[in-house]
């Protein structure tokens, strides 16, 4: 009986212990998503799984059971340097989200067509002797990389790099509802009133139509292109592309209700944000750990994260807010990729930073920064308020959330910036309250069953110890749109009301030619 105990618990201990061998895709070639990227493979290296990790920005250095496939070489000069000056910070003051343009949808698709048709990844992919338990692959306003998952006939898992939304909800549930959720480019902020609930609906229509006419016509062709003759050499029939973009079996948002919108997530979709924080402080480089040690009043850190950069706004601009910074008591760190002449004393310069070590410091006061989805959760893994300078994409949405939970204050990116940025530093140093809502928040935010990596981890193997966790899909996603909306039953209702309307106006007319008929009876007879 001790032996039968024994061996059982032996069995349990080399089932949970067993290596997978995984594919992480992340397409999109910027470090805020390598970052993401390198924390799926990471949190999966630690848990003993072997990976595969095909990126642009490799590592460069051996790893156990890590293999990178470097897809650096990909060219595509000839979609970035259209969109380089588009991108830099002195040329989207007072523009609107540009994000949310044709522009950003097309380089996004013709980044990503790039990415697949890479003589390197193609050449990966025909190896006939590579194959997984699942792909995870980053989804990025792009369903392309959908076609992976069926080269190897194994569980597709995706990863939203941002906060829950209707497009990337629509792949495994279905759209969320916009009375009570923003598109995740919009600039409103939730409760919603009656003119924005109806922009947010109007919003959400007219990006279905077209991703149903425009955007899926191009993917499908992409998809053939790329995907159908690599299958054939390889032996194996793919689905047609709706079919592999819908057989998702997983969805792991970098987000987490604290400090982003608690959505109403189907079974097969997981809050994971800040899986990419390492819990171990890394110590700070030395000069810099002496500068934040003998800030008596504290540290302002400033950064514009990895995509934007500092240098690139006006001279107007970095003159003003060096003058502003100056007449502050606080100690101030600016990721400055640059040099600037004349910088005060208190102001300290960068050209890399490392932002998670100067977040944990005990002197930081406030994180000056654009609003990026990595800067909002290392801020309140910190518990540390923010003033948060919005440019494109999903920055204006993780702001307005900041502003809305109260530990954080929003300043557009206008020509005199300096000045609004002057009052809403001295709110945060002289208002608690914005201090006291970020602790709390990292409170709610560390209060979890798992920590995000390790949750992040478990996910994955149940999704391949259960051959794609049919047992948690949503069945939404198989009723049709009309069927949601109860579109059918509008129309019999509608289709009834005719009818009794129509069978009524005949009745009513046949009782008036009736009447008619009678009254001249009865006119005869006098």
């Amino acid at each position: 009986m001790q032996l039968t105990k024994l061996l059982s618990t032996l069995i349990s201990i080399i089932s949970l212990s067993e290596a997978y061998r995984i594919l992480v895709v992340f397409p999109i070639c910027a470090k805020s998503h390598n970052i993401l990227g390198n924390g799926v493979v990471n949190n999966l290296l630690k848990a003993g799984h072997e990976v595969v990790h095909i990126t642009c920005i490799p590592n460069k250095k051996t790893i156990t059971n890590l293999t990178e496939i470097d897809v650096s070489a990909m060219d595509t000069n000839d979609v970035e340097t259209k969109e380089v000056d588009s991108f830099k910070l002195k040329n989207l003051v007072g523009k609107d989200n540009i994000a949310d343009s044709l522009q950003f949808f097309y380089m996004i698709h013709e980044l990503t067509k790039k990415f697949l048709k890479d003589e390197s990844l193609t050449e990966f992919f025909l190896n006939t002797t590579q194959q997984f338990d699942v792909v995870i692959a980053e989804w990025m306003f792009t369903d392309l990389a959908a076609g992976i998952a069926p080269l190897y006939k194994c569980p597709l898992i995706w990863v939203s790099t941002m906060e829950a939304h209707w497009q990337i909800l629509r792949l495994i549930d279905g759209p969320s509802h916009p009375a009570y959720s923003v598109d995740i480019f919009s600039t409103n902020n939730l409760p919603l009133t009656f003119v924005e609930r109806v922009t947010e609906l109007w919003v959400m229509i007219k990006k279905m139509v077209f991703i149903n006419l425009i955007v899926t016509y191009f993917e499908k062709n992409v998809y053939n292109e790329v995907f159908l003759p690599i299958a054939a050499k390889r032996g194996v029939t793919m689905p047609s592309y709706q079919d592999a973009v819908y057989n998702g079996s997983f969805l792991l948002l970098n987000s987490h209700p604290s400090y982003g919108t608690p959505f109403q997530l189907p079974q097969n979709a997981k809050y994971v944000g800040g899986y990419h924080i390492d819990t171990n402080v890394h110590p700070l480089p030395k000069d810099i750990q002496k500068i934040m040690d003998e800030a008596r009043d504290g540290v302002i850190y400033f950064s514009m994260g990895s995509n934007l950069k500092s240098m690139d706004m006006s001279d107007n601009m970095k003159r003003s807010i060096l003058k502003t910074f100056s007449e502050l008591k606080q100690t101030v760190l600016w990721k400055f990729e640059g040099n600037l002449s004349d910088v005060p004393a208190n102001v300290h310069l960068m050209k890399w930073a490392p932002q998670q070590s100067i977040l944990a410091h005990p002197n930081i006061k406030m994180f000056i920064n654009h609003g990026g989805q990595l800067s909002t959760t290392e801020a309140i893994h910190c518990g540390v308020p923010v003033i948060g300078i919005p440019v494109f994409g999903d920055q204006y949405i993780n702001i307005k959330s900041a502003v809305h939970k109260g530990f954080g204050i929003m300043v557009r990116l206008t020509e005199d910036i300096a000045g609004h940025l002057a009052e809403a530093i001295r709110e945060i140093l002289q208002n608690e309250s914005y201090k006291n809502k970020a602790v709390e928040l990292s409170k709610i935010y560390h209060n979890r069953p798992l920590p995000p990596g390790k949750e992040l981890v478990y996910w994955v193997e149940e999704v391949i110890q259960t051959g794609g966790a049919a047992h948690l899909r949503s069945p939404a996603l198989h009723v049709p749109l009309y069927q949601k909306a109860y579109l059918d039953l509008i129309a019999l209702v509608s289709i009834i009301i005719y009818l009794l309307r129509k069978i009524m106006s005949k009745l009513l007319s046949f009782r008036r030619k009736t009447e008619v008929k009678a009254n001249k009876k009865k006119i005869k007879k006098h």
